[in-house]
């Protein structure tokens, strides 16, 4: 249980001034939170429990700061490229072509809308719920957002 990854993670997550006490007093533990930036001394314990370490957090850690394994750079090119053959991506590929982007589609299947999207009639509706009020609100907003999309009654699909 007793390692020194713990008493870094324990340094790393205690605030300044944060305190820690602990029924253990060997040595190898009170040394290791040492090493991790706590004042720790030894105090009369409690019950039959001669000695017991408590500690104080008296220094600032620096965060650890980590580059990220990527760095992508901006785009000027307004092109997008979008998965999926349903109704969300013929939707999203149409907003992005009104606003001026190059859109590529690709679809798993040999056309588009042969999933449930290929159903021969459809019903628009919002997913409610009894249990979370935030996602009520987000399918509630969405459904009267969705029909000021549907100006264009026919997607014609173009297969390359």
């Amino acid at each position: 249980m007793w390692t020194q990854n713990l008493f870094n993670a324990m340094a790393r997550l205690a605030r300044p001034g944060g305190t820690l006490a602990t029924f253990t007093s060997a040595g190898f533990v009170r040394r290791g939170l040492q090493e991790a930036g706590f004042t720790m001394q030894k105090r009369k314990g409690f019950g039959r429990k001669r000695e017991m370490l408590c500690g104080v957090m008296e220094l600032t850690l620096p965060l650890p700061c980590s580059t990220p394994w990527f760095n992508r750079t901006g785009s000027s090119k307004r092109e997008a490229a979008i998965i999926g053959g349903g109704i969300a991506s013929a939707l999203l590929s149409l907003a992005l072509l009104r606003r001026g982007w190059q859109v590529t589609l690709y679809c798993a299947d040999e056309a588009p809308a042969l999933g449930a999207s290929g159903n021969r009639q459809g019903a628009l509706y919002p997913l409610l719920s009894k249990h979370d009020e935030a996602l009520n609100r987000f399918f509630s907003n969405a459904f009267t957002f969705a029909p000021r999309g549907s100006t264009v009654s026919v997607l014609r699909f173009i297969a390359r």
